[in-house]
């Protein structure tokens, strides 16, 4: 008995939806013509012509307004928060900090020696290159 009464639910939500589009799609189509009637008192167009510039500027609304309510994709969200750009200015100052401690590496006797910062590489493939 749950699953009829759901899925009468799920039929009636479906119907009313399809129902929303339908009306919103005749209230966009009679703007267009109702635009492009305009248009054609306006310049020297047709009816035709002037439609087909509505049309235009309808779907280029439509494309600008579906790109700017848009979620954010989940791998661009850490991304695009503030915390991930102060992140990136506390490594831009770790960055300057390693500098400075890089300018303070004391060459090791020989430069086949590990290089002192701890990388575990010769002196002369680290340091000694900067």
């Amino acid at each position: 008995m749950k699953s009829i009464t759901s899925t009468l639910g799920t039929l009636v939500v479906a119907l009313t939806i399809l129902a929303l589009l339908l009306v919103l799609t005749l209230i966009a189509g009679v703007g267009i013509v109702l635009v492009g009637r305009v248009l054609t008192m306006v310049g020297d167009l047709t009816t035709f012509q002037a439609s087909l510039i509505a049309l235009g500027v309808a779907l280029g609304l439509v494309a600008v307004l579906s790109i700017a309510t848009r979620p954010t994709p989940p791998h661009l969200q850490e991304w695009m928060s503030d915390d991930y750009a102060d992140e990136e200015d506390n490594d831009d100052e770790d960055e300057d900090q390693d500098q400075d401690a890089d300018t303070k590496i004391i060459p090791p006797r020989s430069r086949n020696d590990l290089c002192p910062c701890g990388s575990g590489k010769k002196y002369k493939h680290c340091h000694e290159r900067i």
